[in-house]
């Protein structure tokens, strides 16, 4: 089992804000983040995330808690597997009970253990060197991308037994694989080069893998899909170019691992490059989290075209800047570096052109010859721009009737309404779009909640009826803390929290006199108390000059405890006289203020 100070120490370490962005765009709100709740069929950023106090709460559905239970119900995790799960996004290590100590003893260091064996083999392995020179890679280069070579699979499985890993635990991080049918294990790289693939935290979480059989169908092969590996989420090299990244504000991203290596090689050491053939929604918390611009540099073949496509316009429509570079001639950014051809490299990446102007060109690139053709064609870029902010979308217009070859007037790219929000807007003041809040009760509250000493006082000093939000002040009462929804979605209210106790005595009084003045009074007792309570809130600046922090504090419970339990109309207005009197001396004393609450004689209205 995971020790419990390890979760503790878990839990203060981690950014809830930090773990959620790596599923889900986020963004920052005012003093809190918010996002698409991911557990509805959400279209505004109904979630919220408090990273302050961690934990996220979702206005619509409800759904909340902290960083553990949204991996949970993320993931589809149990407990444990959620908090091994938040370790590794965070780069933590966890202590174990001893049993579960030594069963995962190796996990952590199974892939790094065999990144150090590949990269051994690759000096001895006089083929793929030769391939990497040939490919204008040096040894510097080999060793900052720590380049390797995957020998056969018996001696992969050789060296996990030799280290005493369990292939158990070797298959949970993609190190090996399963021949179910045969009832054995296999390495999940042969004969090939390595290419180690970290995550934006530099932990190894897989491996891409080079053959060198030219009749290999497969040329390059990734880790499969494991706890720690998810090739959607990665990017290879961004642990090496995410300095450069947040320094420009600017990332390329190409296809393939030696693209990427020649891009650093022609020291532009922002490239990195996607683990499949396009982008995936699952890159875009990354890219918006370093505010990069995006420059795509694909190969310019269809699939490189299809893929650029693909790329573009999913980075538009999320509104993040940038442009497409497409390398003429077939050659890719590898082979322009390896041909000392850098400078064509560079030129190209300065003529790209801009995302929406790429995908709308290749919307348009067949040729139209009849009206029925550019009435379709039009119809399919107003799918697209209608996706886009109406600024964006408009300045499209000129661009359009040029490729259709029709006066700008006939061009509309912008959908028939007469308002159009930004989506990230429609929380933006969580008290206009809510009841309105009673500042002083919402202080009072928070006071509660921060105070047990406050919490087992306030059945002393007031009830429960007296306040609107009466359900969230009984589960306050009670409590209760960010596992329920009404708490979580409470406390990211931009609370102004009270001072002292003095203050939250007095914000009682002003409540119990906002409730009386909310009601019908029938009860002759219930007036005076009215009467009283606003006596004393007229007041208190007088009282509160002469007694020191303590004796005011004395002197408002005794008021409050006294006003809460008397039911006698004739010894409430007894009392009302006697404060009315003294406030009305032009100076009090401290002798003015004391009195026994529990004598009744008339001489002494308590």
């Amino acid at each position: 089992m995971i020790t419990k100070e390890s979760i503790e120490n878990l839990s203060q370490r981690v950014d809830i804000v930090d773990i959620i962005s790596q599923y889900i765009e986020v963004r920052k709100q005012g003093s809190s983040y918010v996002c698409i709740c991911p557990f509805h069929n959400d279209k505004n950023p109904s979630m919220h995330i408090n990273s302050q106090k961690g934990f996220y709460h979702c206005f619509a559905c409800k759904a909340g808690g902290d960083v553990f239970k949204f991996i949970m119900d993320y993931e589809k995790l149990d407990f444990s597997d959620a908090i091994e799960k938040v370790a590794r996004l965070c780069n933590f290590t966890l202590s174990y009970t001893q049993e579960k100590k030594e069963k995962n003893s190796n996990l952590k260091y199974i892939l790094p253990r065999l990144n150090a064996f590949y990269k051994q083999n690759l000096s001895q392995h006089r083929t793929a060197l030769e391939y990497l020179y040939q490919r204008g890679l040096n040894d510097e280069d080999i060793k900052k991308f720590e380049l390797g070579f995957a020998p056969q699979s018996h001696q992969t499985l050789r060296l996990l037994k030799n280290e005493k890993i369990p292939f158990d635990e070797a298959l949970k991080v993609g190190a090996i694989k399963e021949d179910k049918e045969n009832n054995e294990f296999y390495a999940s790289f042969i004969n090939r080069i390595t290419f180690p693939i970290y995550d934006h935290k530099a932990f190894l979480v897989g491996f891409g893998g080079r053959t060198l059989d030219a009749n290999h169908m497969a040329k390059y092969v990734n880790s499969p899909q494991s706890a720690l590996f998810d090739k959607g989420r990665i990017f290879y090299a961004f642990h090496l170019a995410k300095e450069s990244i947040n320094k420009k504000k600017e990332m390329i991203v190409c296809e393939g691992y030696m693209d990427a290596i020649a891009f650093h090689k022609a020291g532009l050491d922002n490239a990195v490059a996607v683990l499949g053939t396009a982008l995936g929604e699952n890159h875009l918390p990354l890219i918006k989290r370093y505010e990069a611009k995006v420059i795509l540099c694909f190969d310019n073949d269809e699939a490189g075209l299809n893929a650029a496509m693909r790329s573009a316009f999913l980075l538009s429509i999320h509104k993040i800047d940038g442009k497409v570079v497409l390398l003429e001639g077939g050659k890719d950014p590898a082979e322009l570096v390896l041909n000392h051809q850098e400078k064509i490299l560079f030129e190209r990446l300065q003529r790209g052109i801009e995302l929406g102007e790429f995908y709308i060109r290749m919307l348009l690139k067949e040729p139209l010859n009849s009206a029925l053709q550019k009435q379709k064609a039009l119809e399919n870029v107003q799918k697209y721009t209608h996706l886009l902010e109406p600024l964006i979308a408009n300045s499209y217009v000129g661009l359009v009737s040029r490729l259709l070859g029709v006066n700008e007037n006939l061009i509309k790219l912008t959908k028939n309404t007469s308002s159009q929000k930004n989506s990230f807007d429609s929380h933006s003041n969580l008290t206009a779009s809510r009841t309105k809040i009673h500042i002083a009760e919402f202080g009072l509250l928070d006071f509660l909640k921060k105070s047990l000493k406050a919490r087992e006082l306030f059945t002393q000093i007031s009830d429960t009826a007296c306040f609107e939000h009466k359900e969230l002040l009984s589960k306050i009462l009670q409590g209760l803390g960010n596992e329920d929804g009404d708490i979580r979605e409470f406390e990211l209210y931009d609370i102004k929290s009270l001072k002292n106790q003095n203050e939250f005595l007095l914000g009682i009084i002003k409540v119990n006199l906002a409730f009386l003045n909310r009601v019908k009074i029938q009860n002759p007792s219930l007036a005076l108390k009215k009467q009283l309570f606003t006596l004393f809130d007229k007041n208190s600046f007088k009282f509160l000059k002469i007694l020191k922090t303590e004796e005011a504090t004395e002197f408002l419970k005794q008021i409050l405890i006294t006003l809460k339990q008397e039911k006698d109309a004739e010894k409430l207005e007894l009392i009302f006289k006697y404060f009315y009197k003294i406030f009305q001396k032009s100076s009090l004393d401290k002798a003015d203020l004391k009195w026994d609450k529990n004598e009744t004689e008339q001489e002494n209205p308590f």
